[in-house]
């Protein structure tokens, strides 16, 4: 009985904490909902992809990612109130935004994630991520309109300590989820600001 205590125990010492933070230097749009323009409204259609993993999308959990990347993309453009209609079905629209979304993580372990590694994460460690995201609008002629550009860093910080504060915080997912449709926001009012709509 007491060796089941000290494998759980020296199992629970082992696990470190991992928290997901955005970088916090994207100035979001001062106003959003954004200014309505006096033109009419036009429809939209939104293609997504995530060019990360070559081939990502044919797995379930690829499917998923994308269905939660293009969930974030729907939700940002249809409370923009810019537009007539929004659809990601493939639907004919007035234009079209072939959006391509990219998650890079660090190739290999930073310095301070090998302190933190060679600590047993008492030193916390960073490992840096990038969220990019390159939305490209197109007429109903198919032709190029403007191509806007976002990006984001994020980084994981773990260390032994954070495992206390994860229950207190959100979730990778949440965060990303808040990056990426903070990304889509400020593609949004860049085509905005260009008069794409």
């Amino acid at each position: 009985m007491n060796w089941k205590i000290a494998v759980i125990s020296s199992l629970i010492v082992s696990l470190p904490g991992c928290v997901l933070f955005r970088d916090g230097s994207k100035e979001l749009p001062a106003q959003w909902p954004p200014p309505q323009s006096a033109s009419g409204k036009r429809s939209i259609s939104l293609y997504v992809t995530s060019g990360d993993v070559p081939g990502r999308s044919s797995s379930e959990s690829g499917r998923d990612v994308l269905a939660t990347i293009s969930g974030q993309a729907f939700k940002a453009y249809t409370e923009s109130g810019l537009f007539s209609s929004v659809t990601t079905t493939g639907e004919s629209a007035d234009l079209i935004a072939d959006i391509n979304v990219v998650e890079k993580g660090a190739e290999g372990l930073s310095w301070s994630g090998v302190i933190s590694a060679i600590t047993f994460t008492v030193i916390p460690g960073r490992v840096p991520q990038e969220l990019s995201m390159k939305t490209v609008y197109r007429n109903r002629e198919d032709k190029v309109v403007a191509t806007v550009e976002e990006r984001e860093e994020l980084g994981f910080w773990v260390e032994f300590f954070l495992l206390f504060a994860m229950p207190f915080t959100d979730g990778p997912n949440a965060v990303m989820n808040e990056a990426q449709y903070d990304l889509h926001r400020l593609a949004i009012d860049e085509a905005r600001r260009k008069g794409i709509f």
